[in-house]
């Protein structure tokens, strides 16, 4: 993929997790293209593969949830999911995006954070686990994403994979408020990785003290999900290099305090 723009990113940023997610039906084109308008400058979007091998933007392991479908998206062929409405009865019919698309939408509008959805207690844990970061990599490749991008996952298997195919590819290592920040530090400081992504409660109880270690060690720094206005400023006071939101037209004026 060869130098990425995530160096050169002003800094703190916004994520949109899942797109406008708060306005929005989340993953969805339309939530992707309303984060961009608002100033997000990542679009924290999940990968799953289809039965026949295709990355689509899709949270949950199953389709009932977020679509008039149900059954396993690892399980459903793309033709079958694109006959899915992804709405949730708010405005238009929409469809489940590739992924695909989504890079194609986003190209020169906003970054894009690809969280690698694949964990070892999840039925398809086993076999999309490269296929997902192998294909998401080569997509971004062909179709000449301008970036910048970058791969996360709760999996660290997912991240040493990106890290393997490409060295030059930002990853981030994303944990819950169950996972001490500091080990979660230590792992991406051995392995290479450039974000480490506590919850961000866990985050408030490590304190000024990680952000600044984790700088030190030119290691990058986001928390996620927040929505309160308040404790998006007091993540961006304590050094924190980027927020995740499901409302980003909220965090985006906070964050241009912040900036230089």
């Amino acid at each position: 993929m060869g130098p990425s723009k995530f160096d050169r990113q002003i800094w703190p940023a916004v994520v949109a997790h899942r797109g406008a997610s708060s306005t929005h039906p989340e993953n969805t084109l339309p939530a992707f293209l309303a984060a961009a308008e608002a100033g997000a400058d990542f679009i924290e979007l999940d990968v799953r593969m289809t039965a026949d091998g295709v990355p689509v933007v899709l949270h949950d392991i199953d389709l009932s949830r977020t679509t008039d479908g149900a059954g396993a998206v690892s399980r459903t062929s793309l033709s079958d999911l694109r006959r899915l409405d992804a709405s949730r009865g708010v405005g238009e019919r929409t469809p489940v995006p590739t992924f695909a698309e989504a890079l194609e939408a986003l190209s020169g509008r906003a970054g894009l954070d690809v969280e690698i959805k694949n964990l070892p207690e999840e039925q398809s844990f086993d076999s999309p686990r490269e296929e997902a970061v192998e294909a998401t990599l080569a997509l971004a490749v062909t179709q000449g994403f301008p970036g910048p991008l970058v791969i996360t996952s709760f999996n660290w298997l997912s991240i040493e994979r990106a890290k393997q195919i490409d060295p030059t590819v930002p990853t981030g290592f994303i944990t819950s408020a169950l996972i001490d920040p500091w080990a979660a530090l230590v792992y991406a400081r051995n392995m290479g990785h450039d974000l480490v992504l506590p919850q961000a409660p866990a985050l408030y109880e490590a304190g000024l003290a990680f952000v600044e270690a984790a700088h030190g060690d030119g290691i990058r720094v986001g928390a996620w999900t927040v929505d309160d206005p308040d404790a998006v400023e007091r993540l961006f006071d304590m050094g924190v290099d980027a927020v995740a939101t499901n409302d980003p037209a909220m965090a985006v004026p906070i964050r241009n305090r912040f900036r230089p």
